[in-house]
């Protein structure tokens, strides 16, 4: 368990809450001694298109933009898998988190 990488990928539309949440675990991994690198993924934008007038007017219409920020976090050496789990497990709810083992 010594040897193998940890690659979390953190997701939301929050820019914000990112940066704290990082932020926050920058300062427990060094507190630990967990040697980390992170990246940050390009934004994925998603376009909703709605129609205000469904009968007549087809040109009448309004966009919405949603904007997903990505992060990629990856632990080099961490000894006890509990210590990840009681971090990811205090993260604010607008966080989505997906975990991979190298």
């Amino acid at each position: 368990m010594k040897n193998k990488q940890f690659q979390i990928i953190i997701k939301t539309f929050n820019l914000r809450v990112l940066k704290l949440y990082t932020h926050f675990l920058k300062k427990v991994f060094h507190g630990l001694d967990i040697g980390f690198s992170i990246f940050y993924l390009p934004c994925a934008k998603k376009r909703i298109t709605l129609l205000k007038s469904p009968h007549v007017d087809k040109t009448a219409r309004e966009q919405f933009e949603v904007k997903y920020y990505k992060l990629c976090l990856v632990l080099k050496s961490i000894s006890r898998f509990s210590i990840l789990k009681w971090v990811l497990l205090n993260k604010p709810s607008v966080l989505m988190v997906k975990i991979k083992i190298k």
